[in-house]
């Protein structure tokens, strides 16, 4: 199988996650707060959060993803069988601290923070971290199930600029576990530069790795707002 049939079934696996953050309107994020406590809803369970100074002016902000208590379930169903997915929807929320102190709303988004879409996929959202330089990366991992022989790595690397969040940089890690081919996509969308290396085994059972560098035409950054979801935009023959 060659990693473009590998990154199509990747957005196999998750374009059809419309219900994981479909139902009931989900809290609105009160636009002000003194402490992440008396921002988050009650009850509300972190999955990851981080604080660092996003924007430059040094003062410190927050990044958090929550996850609500409410418990929705979807029954899956395939060709011979079907589970039920137990599913809860998720909120990724963007905080500027302030001068006195207090914090301030700049995001909340309904749709980024991805839950499993299948009840044998793997918990695909893996943390938020704010990076040394202020950009706030966004990882995932895609495992569809314990049998799959593929499986991938996602790194989305977000900097505030433009008055929004704007993806500067992916990174993809994709393995084949059949034939040990690796796939390493590295975007980097200021520059306009795809990296990709590619690893595999010869005939010796030895690795062989082949790197090419090429550029392409972007006229506008994406957001986290433009995305909407992970794996939905289609760029480069690959799934973002």
């Amino acid at each position: 199988m060659n990693f473009r049939n590998i990154a199509f079934l990747m957005a196999f696996f998750l374009v059809q996650v419309f219900y994981a953050q479909s139902g009931p309107m989900l809290p609105e994020l009160p636009a002000k707060g003194r402490s992440m406590q008396n921002i988050i809803p009650t009850n509300w369970k972190i999955l990851s959060k981080a604080s660092g100074d996003l924007n430059g002016d040094g003062y410190k902000d927050i990044v958090f993803a929550i996850e609500s208590p409410i418990e929705k379930k979807y029954v899956y169903k395939d060709s011979s069988d079907s589970d039920t997915l137990h599913i809860n929807p998720r909120i990724l929320g963007i905080y500027f601290g302030k001068r006195n102190g207090k914090f301030k709303k700049v995001l909340q988004s309904n749709a980024f923070i991805i839950n499993q879409n299948t009840p044998t996929m793997e918990e695909p959202f893996k943390g938020l971290q704010i990076l040394p330089n202020g950009e706030l990366q966004i990882d995932f991992y895609i495992w569809p199930c314990r049998e799959c022989t593929t499986w991938s790595s996602h790194e989305y690397i977000f900097r505030f600029q433009n008055r929004a969040f704007e993806l500067v940089e992916y990174k993809e890690s994709a393995a084949q576990r059949v034939s040990g081919e690796e796939m390493n996509y590295s975007i980097d969308f200021q520059n306009k530069t795809l990296k990709m290396i590619t690893e595999t085994r010869n005939e010796d059972d030895e690795r062989e790795y082949k790197e090419t560098l090429q550029k392409f035409e972007l006229d506008h950054l994406k957001t986290i707002q433009s995305l909407g979801k992970p794996f939905e935009w289609e760029f480069q023959q690959l799934r973002i």
